[in-house]
């Protein structure tokens, strides 16, 4: 008998797909906006539109941990292109949305999601809740948090 994969799995797949598309040197990302199971939009990080893209000779945060100083990155992460694209097509996230990401969205990504009306997160790896603050954010949003296994 023929089984299909999951809706998360189906569209967890297509965000790694989208993070090969990602310009950053140090780690690819990828993020898909789905409403009433539909894709709404997608995203994967790098530098702005119309930007060189970053180089081992243009990235000043190559040799930084994962997360240190991320105000110096020159990229625009997974998560908020996917939102950009959305509102530039004029599509509305508010309702039964999920966005499915590569990585747990790091602090500023998550007060954007939050703002956005996204109502589900659906990741596979990286910064988890690793502060008080994120952890009080995600429990006073109301939005479910899935990892992705």
């Amino acid at each position: 008998m023929f089984e299909r994969i999951s809706k998360d799995e189906y569209f967890m797949q297509i965000a790694k797909v989208i993070s090969q598309r990602s310009t950053c040197i140090k780690r690819k990302v990828g993020a898909v906006l789905v409403k009433d199971s539909h894709i709404i939009s997608t995203g994967y990080n790098g530098a702005p539109t119309g930007f060189k893209h970053c180089t081992e000779e243009t990235c000043v945060r190559q040799n930084l941990k994962s997360g240190e100083k991320p105000e110096l990155c020159r990229g625009v992460h997974a998560e908020i292109n996917c939102i950009i694209q959305a509102a530039l097509h004029g599509t509305s996230i508010k309702g039964n949305t999920t966005l499915y990401c590569t990585t747990f969205p790091c602090m500023s990504c998550l007060k954007l999601i939050i703002n956005s009306g996204v109502n589900r997160l659906v990741y596979t790896e990286g910064y988890a809740m690793e502060n008080k603050i994120k952890r009080d954010l995600l429990n006073e949003s109301n939005i479910v948090i899935q990892k992705f296994q």
